[in-house]
């Protein structure tokens, strides 16, 4: 546990909080998708209350706009419980104190570790996010996926069994401090080419243990180099391993960022689906200026443009918000531009069929996104079970 008293306290590590712009902002943006939840509630119900027959088919609005207010009130809790709940850890003379908090679940794990029961320490690696929110940074400056970052693995003994506490860390200069001081007490120092932190609780001791993913690190002044050369020893020293140290991460690197890439990039169906979708605004308006059909096209529209985005998602190799996003700015614009070009649309009806086709976008952009949720959850589940 935590004491009160930093009189014997070597060194802490912390968790950050969000950066004070970041959060404000985070605040502004869920607070606007609150207001847009209420609005989706409020407006469809008053407008039904008001005009009845037409305006039922607003009634559809009700489901994202529960959605976005169901949505926004849980980030904003979890964002307040990570900004305000940090892990620490606490190096003192004679023990390590730690409370770890499990976001996002509210578990939260906390001890002190004597320093007479630690039997070993091994250093490793731990992949990070990185989150620009969390770390001042310039304006234009380059922002990584990830960062490679220093843990301490306290191998100790608890009653009749050996657990493991894995310390990350932000800073090698931390990491240092701690290294220092344990090694002013006689505690064994290893590396590890091994994260600890991406292994099953029970297969992190004896993973660690493992003589050809561990060695004995005489560590001096510079954590960085030193842990780096070690660990590049140790992966060309396993029998059957080509690749250095540095392979898994490149590797890895190299295999994100196109991922991240790819993710704006069109499906090879996105032409076609936009394609049906252009044509059939601009078959439809001429039908509806030579008064073979009602000017009052909301209905089919929205129907068509559902069905549509539908498609779009069941078709979508992988699920990310700016999937429908792309798919209601795409239809929306798209059926403006069509409109616009067309003479049929300057008045008369024409112009009211433009009208509702244009209507019918909006009510899609919010409708899809029911859908992208079922679907997300869907995959979710597949994944998890595979």
């Amino acid at each position: 546990m935590i004491s009160t008293t930093d009189q014997d306290c070597i060194h802490e590590r912390a968790d950050r909080r969000m950066e004070p712009f970041y959060w404000i902002l985070t605040f502004e943006v869920m607070t606007f998708v609150l207001a847009l939840g209420a609005g989706l509630v409020i407006g469809p119900l008053y407008w039904a209350y008001r005009y009845q027959s037409w305006a039922f088919l607003l009634l559809i609005l009700l489901v994202p706009g529960f959605w976005l207010i169901r949505f926004s009130v849980r980030y904003l809790r979890s964002a307040i419980r990570k900004n305000r709940l940090l892990s620490r850890y606490r190096l003192c003379r004679d023990r390590i104190e730690y409370r770890i908090y499990h976001h996002p679940d509210p578990e939260v794990s906390e001890g002190t570790i004597p320093l007479d029961r630690v039997e070993r320490i091994y250093v490793s690696y731990y992949v990070a996010p990185y989150h620009y929110a969390y770390r001042k940074s310039k304006f234009n400056e380059h922002q990584p996926m990830y960062h490679i970052l220093p843990m301490i693995n306290v191998v100790y003994r608890e009653e009749t069994d050996r657990r493991v506490l894995g310390v990350p860390f932000f800073e090698y200069f931390d990491a240092e401090q701690w290294l220092k001081e344990l090694q002013s007490r006689d505690i064994p120092i290893w590396a590890t080419a091994v994260m600890p932190n991406a292994l099953p609780k029970e297969e992190q001791l004896p993973q660690l243990e493992d003589e050809s993913n561990s060695r004995p690190f005489p560590f001096h002044h510079h954590l960085q180099k030193e842990l780096e050369q070690l660990v590049r020893e140790i992966e060309h020293g396993r029998p059957g391993q080509a690749a250095s140290a540095e392979g898994p991460p490149q590797q890895e690197a190299g295999a994100r960022h196109p991922a991240g890439i790819k993710r704006f990039k069109p499906q090879w169906t996105t032409p076609i689906i936009f394609a049906l979708l252009f044509a059939f605004v601009y078959v439809f308006l001429k039908i509806a200026f030579k008064g073979s059909i009602a000017s009052d096209g909301v209905g089919i529209c929205f129907a068509v443009s559902l069905v549509g985005g539908i498609i779009y998602l069941f078709l979508a190799k992988r699920l990310t918000y700016w999937v429908p996003l792309r798919y209601a700015l795409l239809l929306f614009f798209g059926w403006a531009l069509i409109g616009a070009m067309m003479p049929e649309t300057d008045t008369g009806t024409g112009e009211e069929y433009y009208v509702s086709t244009l209507t019918a976008a909006i009510f899609a952009a919010f409708a899809i996104w029911p859908v992208f949720g079922i679907l997300y959850w869907i995959r979710r589940k597949r994944r998890g079970r595979s």
